[in-house]
């Protein structure tokens, strides 16, 4: 059986829905962040959720050295902060952090003001797959702004979408 064509594979997950959030860290490594599209729950028992960041990240040295990080689940409207920790917006490539404003958690991770979320975690676990690190996080504590938009900041087909319902 020949290999999957690496091409046919990214067009068929392109096409996936998914929430967009902001993994921010701070600590003795400093502050770092990056958008994901692979946040998700893990467990209830403990509280956790995982996503995924490639290993190349500039964001992962610090993620791992800090051992907290705040998963800030982006409200529709916030795709500016998303561009800017995905590296897309120029005038925030030298202070991601520049392009909102952040509160300190009790881990110390910074959290998105807005955000229609924040899961306040400590790294639990890490593995290696493909070009991958896996990052798994115990959910410590979870806040959400008053007043924040309902609607989640929707990517898929390689574009920002609204939810909407049926």
């Amino acid at each position: 059986m020949s290999p999957l064509d690496p091409a046919l594979f990214k067009e068929a997950m392109r096409n996936m829905a998914s929430s967009v959030a902001v993994i921010a860290t701070d600590g003795p490594a400093g502050l770092a962040g990056l958008t994901v599209s692979s946040l998700s729950s893990l467990s209830m028992e403990p509280p956790s959720v995982v996503f995924c960041v490639h290993g190349a990240s500039s964001a992962l040295p610090a993620l791992l050295e800090n051992g907290v990080f705040a998963a800030n689940v982006l409200a529709h409207g916030q795709h500016g902060v998303s561009d800017a920790f995905a590296g897309q917006v120029p005038a925030f490539r030298a202070d991601k952090f520049g392009c909102a404003e952040w509160d300190a958690l009790v881990t110390g991770a910074p959290a998105l003001r807005g955000a229609l979320m924040t899961f306040d975690c400590r790294v639990a676990a890490t593995f290696d797959f493909g070009t991958h690190r896996i990052i798994a996080g115990e959910v410590v504590a979870i806040a959400s702004a008053e007043g924040a938009i309902a609607e989640p900041l929707i990517y898929a087909n390689r574009a920002y979408r609204r939810l909407h319902v049926a």
